[in-house]
């Protein structure tokens, strides 16, 4: 069993190549967090019978989308928000998660 150290960690982030791999994979990993967030606000609009649960669920793939998205600002690099991030934002969330800092 190998186990990496932080250092190794650091070194492959700085390889462009190495980058560019991850944040393809981040970028494919968003895309199926945000159709299943779709699936799962879709079935709490229409009254599922499990709310409760399809509440928990939603909130952990907003969670989990909040990191993949921190992740993917962080292997971009200092990169301008793209026109498509603009238009995905969720305005009402965002001011939501700005007025309780």
């Amino acid at each position: 069993m190998t186990h990496n150290s932080p250092y190794d960690s650091d070194q492959k982030l700085s390889d462009p190549s190495y980058r560019a791999e991850m944040l393809t994979k981040i970028e494919a990993l968003i895309s199926v967090l945000e159709v299943a967030r779709h699936k799962v606000v879709k079935s709490i609009d229409v009254g599922a019978p499990d709310a409760d649960r399809m509440l928990r669920v939603k909130r952990q793939v907003e969670n989990t989308l909040m990191v993949c998205r921190r992740a993917r600002t962080a292997l971009r690099g200092a990169e301008p928000i793209s026109k498509d991030e603009v238009c995905s934002t969720d305005i009402d969330q965002l001011c939501a998660q700005l007025g309780g800092l």
